[in-house]
């Protein structure tokens, strides 16, 4: 009897600068991941990016009704908000 093993993923061998892997290994801690997790992560979303050729949150660009100064007003755009429900 032979056991068949699924291969789910692949092993990379990357060379990145010093100041890049001391980043990596900083905010993988952070977020309670792992580097390759982490890595991941940040290649599907900058295949993502690259296949829409822009940044995937510029989608959202436009998508909120409020005033055009929304970003200096949004504590009193969110909680009128809240009071008038």
């Amino acid at each position: 009897m032979y056991n068949l093993c699924v291969r789910t993923h692949i092993r990379k061998n990357i060379v990145i600068p010093e100041q890049l892997d001391a980043e990596l290994r900083r905010r993988a801690q952070e977020r309670g991941t792992t580097q390759s997790g982490l890595i991941v992560h940040l290649v599907r979303v900058g295949l993502a990016a690259e296949a829409s050729e822009g940044d995937p949150l510029l989608r959202y660009l436009g998508s909120l009704d409020g005033p055009s100064d929304l970003s200096s007003t949004v504590d009193e755009t969110v909680y009128a908000a809240e009071r008038a429900r």
